[in-house]
């Protein structure tokens, strides 16, 4: 449940992606934040813990140049510090730093990937003192394999994103295909904007409030594998062989058990989905239990599914949400805070 911007055009690229990922730190992400960009040939990128912020005020990541370029803004699942470090935020690049890659969800197979890859890979991100890497490094050495391996860029995410398991999206680029961004969305949260001579990819609508205007905005269906150029999204199929579930919630349903959620405490949004998770979910999204239960094994975590209708009681007055400053990862992040008036 991190938050994910992506854009190739002629706008300033930094000021567009760090605005995208600040319209959506608060719902979730702002543990850290990272941008890269492809400039005169090569990639470029930044990244390190707490907000857009904090981060503009301690590095030099408004500098960053191109007409390409991705950024990610991503929540820490633990308080631990140590969880939370620079070369644990995205992107990730391959050994030759001609691949950048940034991904949203929970990787549930990346330590059998890890294992096989640590034999011929060096993971930037490894942590010695806690052997713990981030899921998401393995899906970029798992695409410069594939690409030794003879497949082309796209073929070999393609392979990539289908090797792997759980609720995934990944988004890549590279100096090779200057003014090309690709996106693999199975069950994530996927929106999309079409402009003049220009085109974003944010996970939430709620990004996108710099560009509303200029562009045309969509979801992408899930099971989408996404190329997006400077003038056209071209969507197919990621994997014709599977179908992606596609839960529909049922608002007045969402309305009653937010409802007898937010009665016990206030709670951010990751905690709301938390809840969800552990009770209330299969009414929401009118499933039985056990089909419910199976989707949230599988890692289910799109957030615009909580957030858009939780926005909409907002806006009804059924719920309030405030703005606070919550320690988390060893930084201090905004985080948004529902609750009943």
């Amino acid at each position: 449940m991190c938050q994910l911007a992506a854009y190739i055009g002629d706008r300033d690229i930094a000021k567009t992606l760090l605005n995208c990922l600040r319209y959506q730190e608060s719902y979730f992400g702002a543990n850290a934040t990272g941008m890269g960009t492809i400039d005169n040939g090569a990639l470029h990128w930044i990244k390190a813990p707490g907000s857009v912020d904090h981060v503009i005020k301690n590095s030099e990541i408004t500098g960053l140049t191109g007409t390409t370029g991705l950024a990610h803004s991503r929540l820490s699942m633990t308080d631990d510090p140590r969880y939370n470090r620079a070369k644990n935020a995205h992107p990730f690049t391959n050994t030759n730093n001609d691949i950048a890659l940034m991904h949203n969800g929970i990787i549930s197979n990346y330590k059998m990937h890890w294992a096989e890859l640590a034999k011929e890979y060096e993971f930037k991100g490894y942590n010695s003192d806690i052997d713990y890497i981030t899921d998401s490094e393995v899906a970029v050495h798992m695409i410069d394999k594939n690409m030794k391996d003879g497949l082309c860029f796209e073929d070999a995410l393609r392979k990539t994103a289908n090797s792997l398991t759980g609720m995934v999206l990944l988004a890549a680029m590279s100096p090779n295909e200057a003014e090309t961004i690709y996106i693999t969305n199975w069950i994530q949260a996927c929106t999309l904007a079409k402009g003049d001579d220009e085109t974003m990819f944010s996970s939430s609508h709620l990004g996108f409030e710099d560009v509303k205007d200029d562009m045309d905005i969509f979801h992408a269906p899930r099971n989408s594998f996404i190329k997006m150029t400077r003038d056209r999204i071209e969507i197919t199929k990621l994997d014709p062989f599977r179908k992606a579930p596609d839960p529909q919630l049922n608002m007045s349903r969402f309305k009653e058990v937010i409802t007898e959620i937010l009665k016990k405490s206030d709670m951010t949004s990751v905690e709301i989905i938390m809840a969800l998770n552990e009770s209330g979910g299969a009414r929401v999204f009118e499933m039985e239990d056990s089909p419910w239960m199976a989707l949230v094994e599988m890692g289910w975590g799109d957030q615009n599914q909580v957030i858009d209708p939780l926005e909409r009681l907002t806006e009804e007055g059924s719920v309030v949400r405030k703005l606070e400053q919550r320690m988390e990862g060893g930084i201090l992040v905004p985080r948004f805070v529902w609750s009943l008036p």
